[in-house]
């Protein structure tokens, strides 16, 4: 056995020189030991080479398929790699809420509106702004209802046929490099007035008149839980303020429904919670 120890009873051969009998065994079993040794050798080699070659394959599979920095194990002291995880276009955080970071716009009627936190704000930076965020950014329309937000392109003059179309103007809306004010948000919300509904103007509860086709494109921060401002019937009770008066009996020039059509664009997987009344709705 090669490494172990042979035990070997010797006799003195008949006749002959015993001296050289002795010395011819020695150097048999000498030949015989090199032999088993290079047996042993030759297949611990090829052992070795076997589990070299697999711990090579192992390490180039690695190789191909795992990229990134070195992360220290504390417990192993022993430098891993740790996959590099490619960001996508759309974050995927998209089917959670996003924060209102800088509040209600239209809670002083837009008097404070802090344009430095939009610009900064998560949604602004990281979810529409990019081209490739805009192209996958799907519209969800409803009619009879007018939704708040920051206008980024105002409606009077930018008229349109359809509230798909005024969404595609949305999407297609870029905000300025550079941009201080609204002119560097990007579009998320649009608010359109129907001109296939025999309407001369769309009611709304400020100086402007509003034509039939105005499409506005607006900034929101939480598209997929926007601010209303008008929903369905103006005198339904979800809009009645705390004087107990109804949207239609402080405003008695609003129609019985709601003129507009709004919409929202949303990254896909993103869950549009039908918003919430904003402070506009109890002006």
């Amino acid at each position: 056995m090669a490494g172990g120890h042979l035990h070997h009873q010797q006799q003195q051969p008949r006749g002959g020189n015993a001296s050289t009998s002795s010395s011819s065994n020695t150097i048999r079993y000498g030949l015989a030991l090199v032999l088993a040794l290079n047996v042993a050798s030759e297949g611990l080699k090829a052992r070795f080479a076997s589990s070299s070659s697999s711990i090579d394959v192992v390490l180039e599979r690695a190789a191909h398929t795992v990229e990134g920095e070195k992360l220290t194990n504390a417990n192993t002291n022993v430098n891993t790699v740790a996959p590099r995880i490619e960001e996508p276009a759309i974050s995927t955080l998209t089917t959670t809420t996003r924060t209102r970071e800088c509040g209600s716009p239209a809670i002083d009627g837009y008097a404070h509106v802090n344009a430095t936190c939009l610009l900064r704000s998560a949604t602004a930076r990281e979810y529409d702004a990019s081209a490739e965020a805009r192209a996958a950014l799907e519209a969800s329309i409803e009619t009879h209802a007018s939704y708040d937000g920051i206008a980024v392109r105002w409606g009077i003059n930018h008229t349109v046929n359809s509230a798909e179309e005024c969404a595609e103007r949305c999407r297609r809306h870029v905000a300025k490099e550079g941009g201080r004010g609204a002119d560097g948000l990007p579009c998320n919300v649009f608010v359109w007035c129907p001109n296939n509904e025999g309407l001369t103007k769309c009611f709304e509860p400020d100086a402007h008149e509003h034509y039939p086709g105005d499409c506005w494109l607006k900034f929101s921060e939480t598209p997929e839980n926007v601010e209303v401002n008008q929903r369905g019937a103006n005198d339904a009770k979800g809009f009645t303020n705390a004087a107990g008066r109804t949207y239609r009996e402080r405003h008695p020039d609003a129609p019985a429904l709601t003129h507009w059509t709004s919409g929202v664009m949303l990254p896909p997987g993103m869950k549009n919670t039908g918003g919430t009344l904003g402070p506009r709705a109890m002006w």
